[in-house]
């Protein structure tokens, strides 16, 4: 079952539907805080290395935010867990947009100076003057039942395609997993054999895949193109994120990052169904059943050793 990983456009309501409202109605300028949750991708862990006390330390916010006060949070394990912004603002989307683009510049320098994984995992925003409140945190999927038994090994020729959806899952940014994601749907659309009956050719965007993947803000049409049409819409999107054959330094700001999650997560999970729809396939084909069946019957008849397995 496939689930978005980056929910980066979705703010979750926490506080009462009035206070909500009373908070989207007002247009003047008033405290808001934002608190961003930190992560190690590498570890998973909610914190980042670096040292940091459970009382908050106040840093300079610098000119860029004049009037905010930042506050840095240690966890009980006493690393870094948090750091939130105290800043004015005349919406939660201003006050989120304006502390992002300052902490984001510096999670670079820290990511720099200390040379490890380091990200931003989420957000919590409150509006002081009503008691609105919102969160942007990824949440942990239920386990799936499995019946390993009957899971055998994927073929060898369409391993390379489900090992570049395995880097789209395993990803924590939006940039690599639509890199990931944008092969596999090229693939598949340019007829590698290994992905000749994942039903490449007649796929097309459905309202189901928009929803699942938080694509349907996508400011230009995406309901019911075909994969070829989606390909070109996201060629740009892919293309610059490489110059001259090589990753390029890019930085989005949050808004890009936003945008870039809502194609990643389309091409992401589009190619989990095209791999699903090319492994039923060939359950489903009667001359592989077959040849396995005749390379089962011959085993039998030749013995272990005659096999090669003695």
């Amino acid at each position: 079952m496939w689930i978005p990983y980056d929910i980066r456009s979705s703010l979750k309501a926490e506080s009462n539907p009035e206070a909500v409202r009373l908070s989207r109605a007002d247009g003047r300028r008033r405290d808001f805080v934002v608190g961003f949750c930190l992560r190690n991708p590498i570890t998973q862990s909610w914190e980042l290395d670096m040292v940091a006390d459970a009382e908050p330390q106040q840093i300079p916010a610098g000119p860029d935010l004049p009037e905010a006060r930042i506050s840095i949070y240690g966890n009980e394990a006493g690393k870094l867990g948090e750091v939130i912004y105290q800043l004015p603002a005349s919406s939660a989307e201003e006050a989120l947009d304006r502390s992002h683009a300052d902490f984001q510049l510096r999670l670079m320098r820290y990511l720099a100076e200390i040379g490890r994984g380091m990200a931003i995992g989420g957000w919590r925003i409150a509006d002081m003057a009503h008691g609105a409140r919102w969160r942007c945190t990824p949440f942990r999927p239920s386990a799936m039942k499995v019946d390993f038994q009957a899971l055998a090994p994927a073929d060898r020729d369409l391993a390379p395609f489900i090992e570049l959806f395995q880097r789209a899952r395993n990803a924590f940014d939006a940039a690599s997993r639509l890199l990931a994601g944008y092969a596999v749907l090229h693939a598949a659309h340019g007829g590698h054999p290994a992905l000749r009956r994942s039903g490449a050719e007649t796929l097309r965007v459905t309202q189901e895949m928009l929803v699942h993947s938080g694509a349907l803000a996508w400011p230009q049409p995406l309901l019911d193109l075909e994969l070829g049409q989606l390909l070109s819409l996201m060629r740009p999107h892919h293309d610059r994120l490489i110059q001259g054959g090589v990753l390029a330094p890019v930085l989005d700001d949050l808004a890009g990052q936003r945008r870039l999650a809502q194609l990643a997560n389309l091409s992401d999970l589009i190619a989990h169904r095209l791999i699903c729809a090319e492994i039923r396939a060939r359950g489903r084909d009667p001359s592989r059943a077959e040849a396995l069946a005749v390379m089962a019957r011959g085993l039998r008849a030749a013995g272990p050793a005659e096999a090669g397995l003695g």
